[in-house]
This record gives structure tokens, sequence and C-alpha cells, in this order.
């Protein structure tokens, strides 16, 4: 049976809104260990994501964190998937896309799915074949 992003994505997820300063939501990145999160709505339907990568094109610009909000580095426009779709599905767009995160929604933001999610997968399936 193929598995779903549920099986795999990351839950709860961080969320934030676009107008939050940057400098704030570095640091509670980096307190939590987390490399990406969703940019919802007031609805917390998501407009965008934000990763770890968006603060190196900060940094590039030499913007002043405290000055910056999430919305002048977020990537808007994302692909979404529900907890019920497949990951092969997931994993098509992200490559077609060139992304490596994915918001989960089901009404709402529920978690996120990353590549590296679906690497792990990957590499358990692998060992797990090797071991027979």
């Amino acid at each position: 049976m193929a598995a779903t992003v549920q099986e795999l994505m990351t839950a709860p997820v961080m969320t934030v809104e676009a107008d939050e300063p940057l400098s704030e939501v570095a640091w509670a990145m980096e307190e939590k260990g987390i490399k990406s999160l969703a940019v919802v709505d007031e609805d917390c339907l998501p407009v965008g994501i934000l990763t770890s990568t968006d603060f190196m094109h900060m940094a590039a610009d030499e913007a002043v964190p405290a000055e910056a909000t999430v919305g002048d580095y977020m990537t808007g426009g994302v692909a979404t998937a529900t907890p019920d779709t497949p990951v092969e599905a997931v994993t098509n767009r992200l490559l077609e896309e060139g992304f490596n995160h994915m918001p989960v929604v089901e009404g709402e933001v529920v978690g996120i799915i990353s590549t590296t999610d679906i690497l792990q997968h990957v590499s358990s399936r692998v060992d797990a074949a090797d071991s027979v």
C-alpha cells in the first residue's frame, strides 16, 4: 500500500502571519530547531512558506531582520497537500515545482512535509529490504 502524507508529515507545524518581524521568527525557529514554517492568513490557510534558505536571501540583501517581515522573504503561492495525498504525488509535485517543503491542509494547516521526510521514508524502506 502506498504511503500517505499523514504518515510522514511533521505535525503540528509552526505557523506565522506575513506581517511578523523576521527577527522574532528567526529566534523561534532556532529555539525549536526547525527549518521551515507555514505562513498563514487569519483563517489559518497557507499563503506561503518560510524556510532557512529565505534567511540566506535576507542576509544576501543585507536586510535588517528587525525591519523585515516574513512577507518580505517568504515564498508565496506554494502548492499544498492533504493528509491522504499519496507521497508519490507530493514527491512529483515538489520535484516539478523545485520546492523542498509543502504545507499539509485539512481545513487549515495541519502539518508540513519535506523532502527530508520523504528521504527518511525511502531510506527506511531500503534498510528494511536490505535486512531481509
